[in-house]
């Protein structure tokens, strides 16, 4: 993950549409979900806080471009928080209904780490929606390679978690096709979850033993231009 001064003078530049338009792929889902206390982590521009403050959750949203945010917060009303804070040390107040993370790309580690502690963050029943690049981000194999989660990573980072959905989203994008990653997890109605401590070691959170067996046959799809096939594994 890049600098904080790096995405300041980023979002400091010229206009942006990708990081102002929502990704359909998390606006379907969450659209489902009936509105309650969201948290948005690396919410950049704040596209996808908006989006679920206008449609009724309240919201926190948390980014350490201290630029982003302040655009955010001056395009925005009272239903949504902005903060400056780097995600991988934050922590909330308080348990939420959801919890969205999408394309924040910091090291693999630091994002498994990251979703192991922020499933601790959820209500009982609470959901978690990860979107980002796939391991190989292009279908062609021209794009980067980077150092970027595979499905199976992603369920192991919700070790306990119930997971409703794994999928790759395959999309345009400018003049070739790339390939995300979509994770859709919640954590079990009758779990006793409780926020993290200040200063807790978040890799161990992300190896912590699972309290809950997850789901024998969890829902694998592979959406390409529109249409999409599932399967049951």
């Amino acid at each position: 993950m890049s600098s904080a001064s790096a995405w300041d003078a980023y979002y400091a530049g010229v206009e942006h549409p990708f990081c102002t338009a929502t990704a359909t792929a998390l606006t379907s889902r969450t659209d489902r979900l009936p509105p309650g206390r969201a948290i948005d982590l690396g919410c950049g521009l704040g596209r996808h806080a908006r989006h679920l403050a206008e449609s009724g959750w309240s919201v926190q949203a948390v980014d350490f471009s201290r630029v982003a945010i302040e655009i955010a917060t001056a395009a925005d009303g009272p239903d949504v928080t902005y903060l400056v804070g780097d995600v991988t040390r934050w922590r909330p107040a308080e348990p939420a209904d959801l919890i969205l993370v999408s394309f924040l790309h910091p090291r693999a580690e630091e994002l498994f780490a990251l979703l192991g502690a922020a499933r601790t963050w959820l209500a009982p029943g609470g959901h978690l929606l990860y979107l980002g690049h796939a391991h190989h981000v292009a279908v062609d194999g021209d794009g980067p390679h980077g150092d970027f989660p595979d499905l199976a990573d992603l369920a192991r980072a919700c070790e306990g978690m119930r997971i409703d959905e794994m999928a790759h989203i395959v999309r345009p994008h400018i003049d070739t096709t790339t390939v995300d990653v979509l994770l859709h997890a919640r954590s079990w109605c009758s779990q006793n979850t409780a926020l993290s401590p200040a200063g807790a070691d978040f890799g161990a959170l992300s190896r912590e033993p699972s309290r809950a067996a997850s789901p024998a046959h969890p829902r694998m799809r592979v959406t390409c231009a529109g249409r999409s096939s599932s399967s049951n594994r």
